[in-house]
């Protein structure tokens, strides 16, 4: 019986090919060069999920093929004993909406941007790669890739929206003294509106993912239907960050003097947000009489154009 357990044992040691050498161990090779050397195909843990959820030692690769917004969070950082510097973990999101892989509780992730964040975007069709930094707390997790699986960047990643040319009318208080800055909203809704990026009650644009985007905005100063026909002073079109009446971080505006009544503008640029930074279009005018004045067949597009 020995004898028996004794070869079943050395057949098994055989089969997985495992050799040491020099500290190093190899698998299928007796010169492992690193220390751990596997010449062959290497396997670890796939696994698919379609909610929020967090993320654990048993995990590896995670695919998100959610159709509504997850978040995935990662393992809290461990001191001492159980502390898992250089551990990676894989994502990528085939679903239909945006993946959010965020650090636990306080800790940060550093993603190269000069300071660390707590969690970072992942648009459908990209892929995200995070290795542990070993420490615990402020950065304890570094972002080494974030990229789209195609070549280009596909046409759902870069948040495409666009409004509809309204023809609802809407009022808005006219200037008085100091410059008052309404924003223009859109209740005739969108075209195209990826990831409900347009928020079209108060027509602020939300950056899903940090980088680069490009807008257009047009509307129509028309007092045609105000009491009075009052005529304009003058009209200011803006693209605006961040909103906010005091102070107003404008990006671009197109000033009309002594339009009359009716008078159309338009607005463009480019601009770079962090993920949540917002941009809406927004205009002031100062008319003749009365208190208010009124814009029509207002629109606004845009999408991102770079990281």
């Amino acid at each position: 019986m020995r004898k028996i357990t004794f070869f079943l044992i050395l057949s098994a040691l055989n089969s997985t090919l495992c050799y040491s050498q020099t500290a190093n161990v190899g698998i299928n090779t007796v010169s492992p060069g690193s220390r751990l050397t596997v010449n062959g195909s290497f396997a670890a843990t796939y696994k698919t999920v379609a909610a929020s959820s967090a993320i654990d030692a048993s995990d590896y690769y995670t695919a998100y093929n959610g159709s509504a917004n997850g978040t995935l969070t990662l393992p809290a950082a461990i001191n001492g004993t159980g502390n898992f510097l250089g551990r990676t973990y894989h994502f990528k999101n085939t679903g239909t909406a945006v993946l959010t892989i965020a650090a636990n509780g306080t800790e940060l992730i550093d993603n190269q941007s000069g300071a660390g964040v707590s969690s970072v975007s992942v648009p459908p069709g990209y892929y995200a790669f995070f290795i542990s930094k070993g420490t615990i707390t402020d950065t304890t997790w570094e972002l080494i890739l974030l990229s789209s699986s195609n070549s280009l960047p596909a046409a759902i990643s870069t948040y495409p929206f666009s409004t509809v040319s309204s023809t609802t009318r809407q009022s808005l208080p006219a200037t008085t003294g100091s410059y008052v800055v309404s924003e223009i909203n859109y209740p005739q809704g969108t075209v195209l509106n990826t990831g409900n990026v347009l928020n079209t009650a108060n027509g602020r644009f939300t950056a899903a993912t940090s980088g680069y985007y490009m807008f257009y905005g047009s509307t129509q100063f028309d007092n045609g239907a105000v009491a009075g026909v009052p005529a304009f002073a003058w009209t200011v079109l803006y693209l605006v960050k961040n909103f906010s009446t005091n102070p107003n971080n404008i990006l671009v505006q197109s000033y009309q003097p002594s339009p009359g009544t009716l008078v159309g503008a338009n607005v463009s640029c480019i601009a770079y947000l962090n993920a949540g930074e917002t941009v809406s279009m927004a205009s002031a005018a100062a008319v003749a009489s009365g208190s208010i004045y009124q814009v029509v067949v207002s629109s606004l597009y845009g999408y991102k154009i770079a990281n």
